[in-house]
């Protein structure tokens, strides 16, 4: 069997998270919300025969954004059968002293490696916030990650953001989501301005968040021409893949878009081993 590592996984529990995204008032008007809107732990992550599950990282799901350390807290509890990192939720535009006093507690938490905010839509502005760099910059001192998550397509923002990474040159950002390309959009500077740093490395995930994603082979293909088999990795953003498909299926596709066996290792697994240090 072929091992995998999941670079972007969402483990939820509906009775102790809070998840006011999915289960508030106004929830995300997505296909098979229902399938979504359950408890989901590692027993869900079922593969077919021909792989197996080496680890994952946990990305934040909204557990407690005023307490991100009761998700981590609850994580070691849940996530005993596979190996795993956690990504917790962290404003990137609060007051620099917060946000470093917010860090060292998050620190003392199990498999902590970093940060997400997302910062989709009108929220991209949150990348140019005074703060922002001074609290990226302390990331990048205490050698954690930054979850990058936005539309390539805000072409002037994504131009100010890569210039940043490039001056915080230590500190390793991964873009989620492939950075949300999809067809007839005007993506493709801001794929070029990302890929310039060399601290920057991009999911393959997210093709159920676009309206119309690219030919699968094709945005493959433009984020190997862009960032090298070295830098893309393979994601599922389970459960919210079920959008469109289930795990094992998805995985299945992905295996399918890649005739190299090396490069199927780097993209699935190696890459993902190197860059998130397990």
């Amino acid at each position: 069997m072929m091992p995998i590592i999941d670079p972007h996984v969402h483990f939820f529990d509906l009775s102790q998270g809070q998840y006011r995204w999915l289960t508030g008032p106004t929830p995300p008007a997505w296909p098979n919300l229902d399938k979504i809107v359950r408890d989901h732990g590692p027993e869900d992550l079922l593969l077919d025969g021909a792989f197996f599950l080496a680890g994952c990282v946990h990305i934040e799901a909204g557990f407690d954004n005023d307490n991100p350390d009761a998700e981590l807290n609850w994580l070691a509890k849940r996530v005993t059968t596979v190996p795993y990192q956690a990504i917790a939720y962290l404003d990137i535009t609060q007051a620099p002293m917060l946000f470093a006093q917010k860090i060292k507690t998050l620190q003392n938490q199990p498999r902590f490696i970093g940060i997400r905010d997302i910062t989709e839509g009108t929220d991209v502005d949150k990348l140019l916030h005074p703060n922002t760099q001074q609290n990226l910059s302390h990331l990048a001192q205490n050698k954690l990650f930054f979850e990058a998550q936005f539309e390539l397509n805000y072409e002037d923002a994504t131009e100010q953001f890569s210039q940043l990474c490039k001056k915080l040159d230590t500190l390793q950002v991964v873009l989620n989501h492939s950075g949300f390309i999809e067809q007839n959009g005007n993506w493709y500077k801001g794929l070029e301005y990302m890929a310039e740093c060399h601290n920057v490395t991009i999911k393959y995930s997210g093709q159920e968040h676009v309206a119309k994603p690219l030919d699968a082979k094709v945005q493959l293909m433009h984020l190997l021409d862009a960032f090298s088999a070295e830098r893309v990795m393979f994601a599922s953003n389970y459960p919210v893949c079920m959008i469109r498909t289930d795990y094992a299926a998805l995985w299945r596709q992905y295996y399918q878009l890649v005739d190299d066996p090396q490069l199927w290792t780097k993209l699935s697994y190696a890459n993902t081993k190197r860059i998130y240090q397990f």
